[in-house]
């Protein structure tokens, strides 16, 4: 594939991943960012798909939501994603739809845990308690359950999305 053209489509879908993550900001975990982010790495593979992911959390937090300490974990974990895809998810096309569903979920679920740990791990001074307090605040259903949420709308994105999305780029020549 052309520099060039792999170079726009990095732009473009980091561009498309920041855009989404600002315009869903009102909806709890409800976000395109992992979706795009593993499809970026299935496309263009592991290195661009960790660029994508890391680059979308880096930059939406720069410009709409703030930089903090989260962004020291939620950046590279969302880059983390697009790598494993890139490494793992290379011929979509033969994977049947459920096991897409179960990859996405299965990535998102490692990027929800990660960042959930890394970000508790300050204020309760320990790993194992960082990690009780992630499972307890990613899955506790009251009064939302935050990382069910995330887990299931990327592996349904993915399960319907990924095969058209490969077909057309493999019609156009860019996979």
């Amino acid at each position: 594939m052309r520099r060039s053209l792999k170079l726009t489509l990095t732009v473009s879908l980091t561009s498309l991943s920041v855009a989404s993550r600002i315009a869903l900001a009102a909806f709890p975990n409800v976000k395109l960012v992992a979706f795009i982010t593993i499809m970026s790495g299935i496309i263009l593979g592991g290195r661009i798909g960790f660029l994508v992911g890391f680059l979308s959390m880096f930059i939406s937090d720069s410009v709409f939501f703030g930089l903090g300490y989260w962004t020291t974990a939620t950046a590279p974990c969302m880059g983390l994603i697009g790598f494993l895809a890139g490494l793992t998810l290379k011929d979509v096309k033969r994977k049947p739809r459920i096991d897409l569903f179960l990859a996405g979920f299965t990535l998102t679920l490692i990027y929800d845990m990660l960042t959930s740990i890394v970000l508790a791990i300050p204020f309760y001074g320990s790993l194992e308690r960082a990690f009780i307090v992630a499972i307890i605040g990613l899955f506790l259903p009251t009064p939302y359950p935050m990382g069910p949420i995330h887990e299931i709308s990327t592996g349904l994105a993915l399960s319907m999305l990924a095969h058209p999305i490969v077909s057309y780029m493999e019609r156009i020549g860019v996979r």
